[in-house]
C-alpha cells in the first residue's frame, strides 16, 4: 500500500495513472482539490493486509503504470463500492492495474446532482480552453472528449481582465437544443452502467440544456485564472507547460480532482 500520509510514498504513487494527477493537484493547487485521502492497492493481498485501515476510504478509480497507456475506467458504484470485485475487473484488464481509494471532504452527492463538469486546460503563457458540461454531468464527458456543453477561450494576456461580467464575452460554443439530447442520453446510460436507477437520473438531469451558473465561473476565476497568474513562474519551473484541471463541482464551487500533465494528454 501506498500512502498520501507518508511524504515518502509520493514517488511511488506518481508511477500511476490518475493517482499521479490527483496528487499533483494537491501539491500545486493545495486547497482546491475535495480528495482528503488516498491509498493505491496493489493486489487482493495487500488490501487484507491493510483493510482496517482503509475503511474511511470510501470512493474508488482504477490506475495503471504511466509506463503504459492510461487504461480505461472501470464503471463502479461511486461510493463504497465491492474493492475485491473492482480489483478483479481491474486485473482482468490489465493485470498491473491497481485501486486507488480516497476519501472527500464534500458533503456526499450523487453524480447526476453537480452544476457541471468542467476541464480547464491550460497552455502555460499562451491560453485557457475551458470545456464544460452542464447540471447532471461530471468530468469524464470533457476530459475523454465524449461531450461539450461550454467552450471558453482565454489568451493569456487577457487573464488579469477576466471578471464575471466579461467571462462569457470569451464563450466561443454552447451547444444547440439539437445536439443535446444525444449527450443527455448518453450520459443515462453511463450512469445506468455505474448501477444508479434510471428514474432518478432522468428527473435530475434537465431535459433542455441549462447553461452553467454564474457562480461556478465566478469560483474558477478566484480559484483557477488568478491562481495561474499568480503561480506561471512555479510551474514552469516544474515543468507544467500544457495541463488540465477537471472534476466536477461541489455545491456552488468547481473542486477538480486531478490535474492532468501533457504526458497523459
Amino acid at each position: 500500500m501506498y500512502s498520501i500520509k507518508r511524504k515518502e510514498d509520493y514517488d511511488k504513487i506518481k508511477k500511476y495513472h490518475r493517482a499521479k494527477d490527483m496528487l499533483n493537484i494537491q501539491i500545486y493547487f493545495p486547497g482546491l482539490s475535495p480528495v482528503d485521502d488516498l491509498a493505491i492497492i496493489t493486489d487482493a493481498e495487500d488490501y487484507e493486509k491493510h483493510k482496517e485501515e482503509l475503511k474511511e476510504l470510501t470512493h474508488i478509480r482504477n490506475g495503471n503504470p504511466i509506463t503504459e497507456p492510461c487504461m480505461e475506467s472501470i464503471p463502479v458504484k461511486e461510493e463504497n463500492p465491492n474493492v475485491l470485485e473492482v480489483l478483479e475487473k481491474i486485473k482482468d484488464k490489465n493485470k498491473n492495474g491497481v485501486v486507488i481509494l480516497f476519501d472527500l471532504n464534500t458533503v456526499k452527492t450523487e453524480r447526476y446532482e453537480r452544476e457541471a463538469g468542467i476541464s480547464v486546460g491550460v497552455s502555460l503563457g499562451n491560453r485557457i480552453l475551458i470545456d464544460a458540461v452542464g447540471k447532471g454531468f461530471d468530468g469524464r464527458e470533457v476530459l475523454k472528449g465524449i461531450s461539450c456543453h461550454e467552450r471558453y477561450n482565454i489568451p493569456w494576456t487577457d487573464i488579469r481582465k477576466i471578471t464575471i461580467d466579461n467571462f462569457k464575452n470569451y464563450r466561443t460554443y454552447r451547444i444547440s437544443a439539437k445536439e443535446y439530447p444525444a449527450s443527455r442520453e448518453e450520459r443515462i446510460e453511463y450512469l445506468k452502467s455505474c448501477g444508479l436507477e434510471e428514474e432518478t437520473i432522468q428527473e435530475f438531469i434537465p431535459k433542455n440544456y441549462q447553461d452553467i451558473p454564474d457562480f461556478i465561473w465566478l469560483s474558477i476565476i478566484k480559484n483557477i485564472i488568478k491562481v495561474l497568474e499568480k503561480e506561471e513562474d512555479l510551474l514552469r519551473s516544474a515543468g507544467f507547460y500544457e495541463f488540465n484541471l477537471s472534476g466536477h463541482t461541489e455545491g456552488k464551487y468547481f473542486a477538480p480532482w486531478q490535474m492532468v500533465d501533457d504526458k497523459r494528454m
